[in-house]
């Protein structure tokens, strides 16, 4: 394994991603072959990805292959770096009914702020799908922007960042 210039991937003769790959391209096995293979120099691209988005896709991957790891202390390291990051990142109250009970906002006030029925804020609060839109709104009363969108799926919880 060799260093890449200027803060590219480093190469690695038995995986190839292309010269404009980034972290994010890497799979599992080159994942695990960095962190094996490679040293803190190696690592940082990885702790970076891990450090902007904890629950993100690089850092999904990494907890797949963590167990995998030859070196017990680099799966150390690792688990309470990624740990580390995921404690600095926001938890949610609860659902959208307990933010708003949170912030002191009755059903009637939290109509009236955006311009609908009370039933229909019982219905948001209430519903497995709503917009994004619908959402916005609701958020935007109680002071917040939505940034990112949190999903689970096989690779761990990944945040989408929403445009801006």
């Amino acid at each position: 394994m060799t260093p890449a210039p200027g803060g590219a991937l480093p190469v690695l003769r038995h995986l190839d991603y292309g010269v404009g790959a980034t972290i994010e391209d890497v799979g599992p096995a080159g994942l695990q072959a960095l962190l094996d293979d490679g040293d803190v120099v190696h690592w940082s691209p990885i702790l970076a990805a891990i450090q902007r988005d904890p629950f993100g896709v690089v850092a999904g991957r990494v907890e797949r292959v963590l167990p995998h790891l030859d070196s017990c202390g680099t799966a150390a390291a690792l688990e309470g770096w990624l740990r580390r990051c995921r404690d600095g990142f926001p938890t949610a109250v609860g659902g959208l009914a307990e933010l708003r009970g949170s912030r002191g906002v009755t059903q009637r006030r939290m109509a009236a702020r955006m311009g609908v029925s009370q039933p229909q804020v019982a219905r948001i609060e209430a519903a497995r799908n709503p917009t994004l839109e619908t959402l916005s709104r609701y958020l935007a009363v109680l002071g917040f922007r939505p940034v990112a969108l949190l999903a689970e799926g096989a690779e761990g919880i990944i945040a989408v960042r929403l445009p801006d």
